[in-house]
C-alpha cells in the first residue's frame, strides 16, 4: 500500500491539497480537495469511492486535514 498526501499554499493564500492511495505500485483512489470528491482509478476502487462518498465523513476529514493541518 501507499498513500502521497500533498498541499500547496498558493500565492493568493489558497490551499491545493492531494490525498492519493494506491497499492502494487498503481493508483486506487484519490481525494480532490476543490470538488470534495473522490475519485476511482478503477472499477474496484469504485467501490471505496461510493462507501466513502455515502457516508460523507471520509470527504469532510480529508476536506478538514488538507486545509487546516
Amino acid at each position: 500500500r501507499q498513500r502521497l498526501i500533498g498541499c500547496d499554499l498558493m500565492s493568493d493564500g489558497s490551499i491545493r491539497g492531494t490525498s492519493r492511495r494506491g497499492y502494487d505500485g498503481r493508483d486506487f483512489i484519490s481525494f480532490d480537495l476543490e470538488s470534495g470528491r473522490f475519485v476511482a482509478a478503477d472499477s474496484a476502487a469504485e467501490v471505496t469511492r461510493r462507501h466513502w462518498e455515502q457516508d460523507g465523513i471520509e470527504a469532510e476529514r480529508w476536506t478538514n486535514y488538507l486545509k487546516h493541518e
